[in-house]
């Protein structure tokens, strides 16, 4: 007896003596993987090199880091590790990989440098690798590689470039990589594949580009990939795939098409795929599947085309999928179920079923499925009454009722739940009593597994987000009315045993968004040209009102305009003045005196009726503003006489009810020079507005009014050039006064560049 137990001492003492030898960094744990491997993990973060043969075994063979905080640079350090199997430095802001970092890691399998913020790689980063069998270099950001980056990695197996910023692949990428069977490029902003980059992996039965903006893929690619067995074109911007696409690859076993644009399959696109089993097909537009679609698919047995807008999914079109086990028609909102029935018929050997989101069930939909085992029937509104439609699938161990509309579960449906694995009843308003849910609780208490997640309570308010399994029975209400509750929608995620998905979602909150943001944005602008329009024509003053003159306390002004040098002068006065509505008016005249010719057009000192506008025989219209109080009249019309007056005078008609205007134009032999200075005109651009011709003119025809009166002594006064002299047997005639006109037009138009509309 003591011999064994000293034979036992001496075989398990080296054991021992080698274990407590060995050496392990503070920051890491160290042990015994599966495969008898010595490892070294170290996950705790905050490292800034890498461990050495001072602090770690040189004979481990695998070493693990990840990060958080890690900022790792590598170095020739690791050439220590001589026996290194497996390296993991994920996560660790690695900028870079080094040149022959590597070198005489001849036993090196698996070398992953994911997540880091490697920008560059060369054929130098792997030299002395030519037993490396998987180069993961994932969520780096990567730009582009150069030719023949790989060619040391002669043995390489499995390479993974997802989610790098890579935008081009150019010919003789993967040179020397003729053993490849997996390559990943998802995520990556590619936009297209030349083939010719994937004559060096020959071998190739892995291509996953998900995610790359592609929209088209020359049929020559497939040509250059017999082998190719699992295809992964997903999430990107196909719209139509011809019927010899995949002509070329007869070995395809799974295919994924999410996620983009297409509208129809056409008939016999997977005529050559007879060992296809895996099609995914949701996320595209499909409004129909036709009948030849999926005709030579006998070992097809799994088909997802949910969350298209498939109206109806033909008998025909599934005739020939004996094989099909799993299918997903969840989200095809247009589709009325009560047309199915036909179909499932056809395939009755389904143990996977999801129709989410769909709507009400008919009675008898599941009656062909006997041996169903997952059903996701989740988002359909379903009541308590509707529960039935489950009746006919004895075989369940998974079912999803989840965002219904589901109070209780009565006693002979909590029975049938007690034979089912996994039950999700979570976001259903759930009355949680003793006749609503009492029979359930009790079976779930009773159950020999416990399901991923129990249903949780709504009403009453007291136990809302409890959990069933928490409950005491005894402290339940007896019975409890269902009441309402817009606080809180009871059917608010969605779930899909298949899939997650959150796109249709995403895509009408946006769109809601974005209408909104564009009504704003219109309204605005609409808004703004309005008033812009509005402020400038004064259109609020000249349409629909009598009254175009706004005033606050100012009674009376006049503008004056003078002629300079030394001819005879022009004195013009415009005398502005308000009277009230019915008062009495006073007339204006026009006269002609040795050789002067003084137009009078007055309206009485008091009142709150505007005058009215002078307008040339062009249809000019001016407008005179006074800043000092922010009264604006509109001046609509100068009537002038047709014909020559007679002797010394001649009448001028103005509206009674209306203000009028004193216009008066004398020459004489002198004149004073400080009317012409620049302040003077400045006074009056200050004082005057132009509207642009074409302004309507409210203007009846005018009646006699009164001889002139005096001017105002508070006249703003507008220099203009002299007038030619006017011959004395044109003295009184039409013709002088149309030359009073032309300069009134000059003076509008010299004052329109220099003042701003108030």
């Amino acid at each position: 007896m003591l011999l064994k137990w000293l034979l036992f001492s001496l075989c398990i003492m080296p054991a021992m003596f080698s274990n407590t030898s060995r050496k392990c960094p503070v920051e890491c744990s160290c042990s015994i993987d599966d495969m008898d491997r010595y490892q070294a993990i170290c996950t705790k973060g905050g490292l800034s090199s890498l461990p050495t043969a001072n602090v770690l075994d040189i004979d481990v063979k695998v070493i693990i880091i990840r990060g958080p905080r890690n900022s790792i640079t590598i170095g020739p350090a690791l050439r220590q590790f001589m026996q290194l199997q497996v390296l993991r430095i994920t996560d660790s802001n690695l900028p870079a990989i080094g040149a022959e970092s590597f070198w005489g890691l001849k036993y090196l399998r698996i070398l992953d440098l994911s997540k880091n913020n490697i920008t560059n790689i060369t054929e130098n980063n792997f030299r002395g690798q030519d037993n490396l069998h998987e180069l993961d270099l994932s969520k780096n950001k990567i730009l582009r590689m150069a030719s023949s980056t790989f060619r040391h990695l002669m043995d390489l197996r499995r390479l993974n470039l997802a989610d790098n910023s890579i935008v081009e692949l150019v010919q003789r990428n993967f040179f020397m990589l003729t053993r490849l069977k997996y390559l990943d490029l998802s995520g990556n902003p590619l936009q297209d594949l030349q083939p010719d980059v994937f004559r060096d992996v020959p071998e190739l039965k892995v291509l996953k580009c998900r995610n790359c903006q592609l929209k088209k893929i020359n049929p020559q690619l497939y040509n250059l990939l017999p082998l190719l067995s699992e295809l992964d074109l997903g999430r990107n911007e196909f719209k139509f795939l011809d019927k010899d696409e995949f002509r070329d690859v007869k070995r395809l076993t799974k295919v994924l098409l999410d996620g983009n644009q297409l509208s129809v399959v056409v008939d016999q696109l997977f005529r050559m795929q007879k060992s296809l089993n895996h099609l995914d097909l949701s996320y595209n537009r499909l409004a129909k599947v036709p009948n030849d679609s999926f005709l030579q698919l006998t070992n097809l047995t799994f088909l997802d085309l949910s969350y298209n807008k498939l109206v109806r999914l033909e008998p025909q079109s599934v005739r020939s999928l004996s094989s099909l086990r799993v299918l997903n028609i969840s989200g095809n909102v247009l589709m009325d179920l009560r047309d199915m029935h036909e179909t499932f018929a056809m395939i009755p050997e389904l143990t996977h079923l999801a129709i989410a989101d769909m709507g009400q069930l008919p009675v008898g939909l599941l009656s062909p499925f006997r041996q169903l085992r997952y059903l996701n029937i989740s988002g359909n509104s379903l009541d308590n009454m509707a529960l039935q439609v489950i009746d006919p699938c004895r075989e369940l161990e998974f079912l999803d009722l989840s965002r219904n509309q589901l109070y209780g579960i009565n006693a002979d449906t909590a029975i049938r739940i007690q034979g089912i694995r996994n039950v999700r009843l979570d976001n259903n308003p759930l009355i949680c009593d003793e006749c609503h849910m009492g029979k359930l609780i009790n079976v779930v208490r009773q159950l020999q597994w416990q399901w991923d997640t129990y249903p949780i309570c709504f009403l009453p308010k007291s136990l809302r987000g409890a959990q069933i399994i928490n409950l005491d029975i005894g402290g339940l209400h007896t019975c409890l009315d269902y009441i309402s509750d817009e606080e809180q929608n009871a059917a608010s995620t969605s779930y899909n045993f298949l899939e997650h998905g959150g796109l249709n979602t995403l895509a009408i909150l946006g769109g809601i968004i974005f209408v909104l943001i564009a009504v704003i944005i219109l309204s605005l602008v609409a808004c703004f040209s309005k008033n812009r329009a509005r402020y400038y024509t004064r259109e609020d003053h000249l349409n629909g009102s009598d009254s175009k003159c706004l005033e606050k306390n100012l009674e009376s002004a006049t503008i004056t305009t003078l002629g300079n040098g030394s001819s005879p002068t022009t004195t013009t006065t415009l005398t502005l003045a308000t009277s009230p509505a019915a008062g009495p008016t006073t007339n204006g005249t026009t006269t002609t005196t040795n050789g002067n010719t003084n137009g009078q057009i007055q309206s009485p000192a008091n009142g709150s009726t505007p005058a009215h506008a002078a307008i040339d025989a062009a249809g000019k219209e001016i407008n005179f503003t006074f800043p000092i109080d922010d009264r604006v009249c509109t001046i609509d019309e100068l009537v002038l006489p047709p014909a020559p007056p007679p002797p010394a005078v001649a009448q001028v008609h103005q509206q009674p009810s209306m203000g009028s205007l004193m216009y008066s134009v004398s020459q004489s032999p002198s004149s004073s020079s400080s009317c012409g200075t620049a302040t003077a005109r400045a006074a009056a651009a200050a004082a005057a507005t132009v509207i642009p011709p074409g302004a309507p003119s409210p203007m009846p025809m005018p009646v006699p009014m009164p001889m002139s009166m005096p001017m105002p002594a508070d006249s703003v006064v507008v220099v203009l050039p002299p007038p030619p002299p006017l011959p004395q047997q044109q003295t009184g005639s039409l013709a002088s006064l149309r030359e009073v006109q032309q300069q009134l037009v000059h003076l509008s138009s010299t004052l329109e560049p220099l003042v701003s509309v108030n």
